[in-house]
């Protein structure tokens, strides 16, 4: 039932599924357990539109899938380097389509924000000190019952005719809305462009990266509901964490910016 290749990731490869035009198949590499928050995160939005629809799950030569329904569409990254000049409406998309998620209460089953990103903490290469300075800091944060994807950013977020969609789920858990945020945030100031990006592309994101970052950030702010708290103190733990993900690149910008928050606070 397995029909050609759509898109891969580190995790998971994502299929045509031949049984059903209207899906595809998330196809998880051996070893990877991400389907089991993402299951959790789906049936819990039920295919209301902001994410695609769980048809079910499937196991194929011992490895976990998941049946989703099919979104047409390219990710915002994919829209934004075809129109830059939309950067401020996808940025002001990006932060309503979060929104959206955050006022879902998360299901029961979903792992614990502040315990995925000790274990992530935990596992990072970094120096004692800062690892310490990381998990005191996250052990004075709150714990929620909001709905967080783990991993929102425009590669993402699929853009559709009438809608946008958000995708990949394995990294879902259970917090509050400023945990989830301020990754986001760092992602979009931080985080290193994707294998294969063209040059003159990765020169349109180093030049307006910190404008669709202030730009997102702003219309979360104006929209949200109740005041955003703490949000640097979890930049703080989501950097010490990121550096647990393996991205050489990345590593020299998270350091710095975390030897940065430790040298403030130690003043």
């Amino acid at each position: 039932m397995i029909g050609l290749k759509i898109a891969e990731g580190r995790e998971a490869e994502v299929y045509a599924w031949s049984g059903d035009a209207a899906a595809v198949l998330k196809l998880y590499r051996p070893g990877y357990q991400g389907h089991i928050a993402e299951s959790a995160a789906l049936t819990r939005l039920g295919g209301d539109g902001v994410a695609p629809k769980l048809i079910g799950a499937v196991e194929i030569d011992g490895r976990h899938g998941l049946l989703l329904e099919r979104r047409d569409g390219l990710d915002m990254l994919a829209v934004l380097e075809r129109q830059p000049w939309r950067l401020l409406e996808y940025a002001r998309t990006l932060a309503d389509a979060q929104i959206g998620i955050h006022s879902i209460q998360a299901p029961a089953d979903l792992p614990d924000t502040r315990q995925t990103l000790a274990t992530r903490i935990d596992a990072a290469a970094l120096r004692p000190d800062l690892r310490d300075f990381a998990r005191r800091i996250l052990d004075g944060l709150p714990t929620g019952d909001r709905l967080c994807h783990g991993d929102f950013h425009p590669g993402n977020v699929l853009v559709g005719a009438d809608r946008v969609s958000v995708i990949d789920w394995a990294n879902a858990t259970r917090g509050i809305p400023e945990a989830d945020f301020a990754r986001t945030v760092l992602l979009l100031e931080q985080a290193d462009p994707l294998p294969g990006t063209p040059i003159l592309f990765r020169g349109l994101m180093a030049a307006g990266r910190s404008l669709f970052a202030r730009a997102f950030a702003r219309r979360y702010r104006q929209r949200t509901h109740d005041p955003l708290k703490q949000v640097d103190s979890w930049a703080i733990a989501h950097a010490a964490a990121r550096l647990a993900e393996g991205i050489t690149v990345e590593e020299p910008r998270l350091i710095a910016f975390l030897v940065g928050a430790w040298r403030k606070a130690t003043r």
